[in-house]
C-alpha cells in the first residue's frame, strides 16, 4: 500500500468523525423537539376537553346549582389586580413573570399548576391576553411562573409593554383600586384598573348566558355594543362561538409555533453543518498544504540522492576502466613471465647437452 491509499484512508476516517457526531447531536434535538410538541398536544386535548365538560351542563334537567355552577365553572379561581414585578426573557422564546397577588385574596396556586394572565385594563387602554404560565414558584403572595410554550415575538412585546405601561401608572401615583372599588363603569373603564387579573382555567365567552333576561336587565348589565347584538333580528343574528375560536386559534398557533421552531432548528442545523464543513475543508486544505511540504522535501531528498547515486555511478565506472586497466597489465605481466619462463628453459636446455658432449 502507497502512501497516497493511507492518506486517503486517514482522510475517510477523519471527515466520518464529525458526521457521526452532527448525526447523533440532530437525533437528540429531534427527540427534545418531539418531547415538546407531545406535551403541547396533550396540553391542547386537556383544553378540548375542559371546554367540553363546561358544555355538559345543558344535558337533562340539571337543578339550579348544577346550572349555576355550571355557568361559574368556566372562571374557577381568579386573582385579580395582581401586580407585576418583572419580566425576564428566557432562552428557547420562553419567558418569566413574576407578580404579587393582593393580600386579601386567598392564595391556592401551587407549583406546577397551569394560570392564564390578562392585562385587565379596557382593550382600548392596553387590555388584553398576555398568554399562558405554569407556576414554578410560590413565596406567600409573591408568584414566579414560566410561559407554557414558545412566545412569538409579538407575543413577548405585548408582556414586556404591558409590565411597563403598568410599572408607568404605577410610578405616576395612580392606585389600584380594591374589589369593593369596582361598583361603576365608569371607574372600570379609567387607568386605575392597571394591574394583572390570573385565572386558573382561561374564559370563554358564552353567548347564551343573558338571552333569558328581560331587555331592561340586559340594559343594566350590558355594554351597548354587546347589547346592540341582542337587539338585531333573529335571522341576523350569528352566534359566537368564542371558546371554539380560542381552541382553534391555540391550535394554529402550536402549528405555527412547531413550524416555526423546526424552521429555526433546521436553519441552525444548516448553519452548524456549514460551519463544520468549513472548519473540516480549512483542515483538509492545512493538511493538504502540510503533504505538498513534505512532497517538496521528499522530491528534494530524492533528488540529492539521485545526485549520489550518479556520483556512486561514475565511481563505479571509474573503478571498473582501473580494474580492466589492472587485468590487461596483469596480462601482460603473465605473458612475460611466461617468456621469461620459456626463455629460462632454453637456457638450460643448451647448457644440458654440452656437458653430455664433454662426458662422451
Amino acid at each position: 500500500m502507497n502512501i497516497w491509499n493511507k492518506v486517503l484512508i486517514g482522510l475517510i476516517c477523519f471527515m466520518a468523525i464529525p458526521a457521526t457526531l452532527w448525526s447523533a447531536k440532530v437525533l437528540n434535538h429531534y427527540v427534545m423537539r418531539r418531547a415538546e410538541i407531545t406535551k403541547m398536544e396533550g396540553d391542547t386535548e386537556r383544553a378540548l376537553k375542559d371546554i367540553d365538560d363546561a358544555r355538559d351542563y345543558d344535558k337533562g334537567i340539571p337543578t339550579l346549582e348544577v346550572r349555576n355552577a355550571a355557568l361559574l365553572s368556566d372562571r374557577a379561581e381568579n386573582w385579580r389586580f395582581c401586580t407585576p414585578m418583572n419580566v425576564e426573557p428566557l432562552p428557547n422564546k420562553h419567558v418569566r413573570i413574576v407578580f404579587s397577588v393582593k393580600q386579601d385574596l386567598p392564595t391556592t396556586m401551587k407549583v406546577d399548576d397551569t394560570i392564564y394572565v390578562f392585562d385587565q385594563r379596557p382593550f382600548g387602554n392596553g387590555g388584553r391576553y398576555l398568554g399562558r404560565f405554569e407556576v414554578k414558584q410560590v413565596q406567600g403572595a409573591d408568584i414566579a411562573a414560566e410561559s407554557s410554550n414558545v412566545l412569538t415575538d409579538p407575543e413577548s412585546q405585548r408582556l414586556a409593554s404591558s409590565f411597563q405601561e403598568i410599572m408607568q401608572i404605577a410610578r405616576a401615583g395612580q392606585s389600584v383600586p380594591d374589589a369593593s372599588e369596582q361598583s361603576t363603569p365608569g371607574e372600570q373603564a379609567g387607568e386605575s384598573q392597571a394591574a394583572w387579573s390570573v385565572f386558573s382555567r382561561c374564559p370563554t365567552d358564552r353567548h347564551d348566558l343573558f338571552v333569558d333576561l328581560s331587555d331592561s336587565e340586559k340594559e343594566r348589565c350590558l355594554p351597548k355594543e354587546i347589547l346592540a347584538l341582542y337587539s338585531q333580528p333573529a335571522e341576523n343574528f350569528k352566534a359566537i362561538d368564542f371558546g371554539t375560536l380560542f381552541t382553534h386559534y391555540y391550535k394554529k398557533r402550536v402549528e405555527n409555533t412547531v413550524q416555526h421552531a423546526e424552521k429555526l432548528m433546521h436553519q441552525s442545523e444548516i448553519e452548524k453543518s456549514n460551519q463544520m464543513a468549513s472548519d473540516a475543508l480549512t483542515l483538509c486544505q492545512n493538511e493538504n498544504e502540510q503533504l505538498r511540504k513534505e512532497i517538496e522535501q521528499m522530491k528534494a531528498q530524492r533528488d540529492e540522492v539521485e545526485k549520489e547515486c550518479q556520483a556512486l555511478d561514475a565511481i563505479c565506472t571509474r573503478l571498473k576502466s582501473q580494474i580492466q586497466q589492472t587485468q590487461r597489465e596483469n596480462e601482460r605481466m603473465v605473458e612475460e613471465i611466461r617468456k621469461f619462463q620459456e626463455a629460462n628453459q632454453r637456457s638450460s636446455r643448451s647448457a644440458v647437452e654440452p656437458a653430455n658432449t664433454i662426458s662422451r
